[in-house]
């Protein structure tokens, strides 16, 4: 079982994978994405990815709301 701590917000883990992930921005730009996150953890909602924009608005990347898990290296969405 992986092993995350959450203090003050800040979401740590022992172990991290690289996960890419194909985006649409909202001004239509479809570009990939790639992200450390931590190994065997889900979220549910939406995810604002720090230090990413758009190349094409420079809007920065929000993943939208949902139930997002990572498999076979890639950030997916249900």
């Amino acid at each position: 079982m992986p092993r995350i701590t959450l203090k003050d917000g800040v979401l740590s883990a022992e172990l991290y994978v690289q996960v890419t992930r194909d985006h649409t921005c909202p001004c239509g730009a479809n570009f990939s994405i790639t992200l450390d996150m931590p190994e065997g953890v889900t979220y549910n909602g939406k995810i604002n990815v720090n230090n990413i924009s758009c190349p094409k608005c420079g809007e920065s990347v929000v993943i939208p709301e949902g139930h997002h898990y990572i498999e076979n290296y890639k950030l997916l969405t249900k």
